[in-house]
């Protein structure tokens, strides 16, 4: 090893997923694999994912659901982040279901050409602002929508919605917001398959968000959506190492083979460390390709390729990627999916 390198532990994800299920009270359960899975590798995440019962998957992206129906994927597919360049018909063709925010997707999807049907799940803003149709043109929303599957240029097949995740209180207004949404499109001819609104926090803490499937992501990977508790005390198992070896110890200063340009924070605060052989090394500056961390004075015998842990789960004194999240004033989302594509995965069951 002569940089850094990320090691996942698949059976950690499995075991996430299975108590998220259980906290799921019977509704589907979609995963969340966005961006690389959250960093933690596509395909061998979705695998584990349908060994633990994952009923389907949530992509971003079509062209990820595309490649993942080419692997032989073959379970419901869920992509909503669209631009003027998404080919909607070779997601309709690959049976990826559309997440539509906005009347310009709504046109583009039906002008696509699609030889299959494209499904599409329609999406009010309950408040976060982070797409779908306001409130006061839902309904006009929700006609197009409806006027558009009657010429069989599309299938309505679900509505849904994110929520901001800012208050219990707050939630609860926005589940209620899609509630009365959904009965208006009802009212207007919509017949849904599915509701979604609920993803990792809603899952845990706010089962009126349930509905008909929860979408799960970075508590899979056993990082918390919360910020007063950790995943330690929700149950879950983070997921990802991170490692580097030592490149040079000299003069109480070891420089670590990972900087801001392998994706970890570049200015975490004064509490940051990391573990070099065994010995806890506060961090003293982050370069792009290399950090140095100030040894102690019991740390004897360190050198070149003496080995580093950067974050993991904790059980050898390391931080967590949590912990990182708070040195950098970030969020653990953040530390996991930012390690860029230098940083090579290996994957590995207990």
């Amino acid at each position: 090893m002569s940089r850094a390198t990320a090691h996942v532990d698949l059976e950690a994800i499995s075991h996430n997923i299975r108590a998220l299920q259980k906290l799921a009270c019977g509704s589907q359960f979609m995963l969340a694999v966005k961006s690389n899975a959250y960093g933690h590798g596509l395909h061998e995440v979705v695998r584990t994912g349908l060994e633990a019962g994952v009923s389907s998957f949530g992509v971003l992206e079509s062209t990820a659901g595309i490649d993942l129906r080419a692997a032989g994927v073959e379970v419901p597919l869920f992509a909503w982040m669209h631009g003027q360049d998404t080919d909607f018909a070779a997601a309709a063709e690959a049976r990826v279901d559309l997440g539509v925010q906005t009347f310009w997707q709504l046109e583009a999807i039906a002008a696509s050409g699609a030889a299959r049907t494209p499904r599409v799940h329609l999406k009010i803003d309950t408040g976060l602002h982070r797409g779908g149709a306001d409130q006061p043109r839902w309904a006009e929303f929700v006609t197009e929508a409806l006027r558009l599957q009657s010429l069989g240029k599309l299938e309505v097949v679900a509505a849904w919605s994110h929520l901001s995740d800012t208050s219990h209180s707050a939630d609860l207004a926005s589940a209620a917001l899609f509630e009365a949404a959904v009965e208006e499109a009802r009212s207007l001819g919509a017949e849904f398959e599915l509701l979604h609104l609920g993803a990792s926090a809603a899952v845990i803490d706010l089962p009126e968000a349930h509905f008909d499937l929860v979408r799960v992501g970075i508590a899979a990977y056993g990082i918390s959506p919360f910020g007063d508790r950790s995943a330690a005390d929700l149950g879950l198992r983070p997921a990802m190492q991170l490692r580097a070896p030592v490149l040079d110890a000299r003069h109480g200063l070891a420089s670590i083979a990972v900087g801001f340009g392998d994706g970890i924070q570049s200015d975490p605060d004064s509490g940051a460390y990391m573990v070099v052989d065994g010995h806890v090394a506060p961090v003293v500056e982050v370069g792009v390709d290399e950090t140095v961390v100030a040894l102690p004075s019991d740390a004897d015998g360190i050198s070149a390729g003496a080995p580093c842990l950067v974050f993991g789960d904790g059980s050898q004194g390391e931080a967590t990627a949590e912990q990182w999240a708070v040195w950098g004033d970030t969020v653990g989302d953040e530390i996991v999916t930012g390690l860029t594509s230098r940083v090579p995965r290996s994957f590995s069951r207990r």
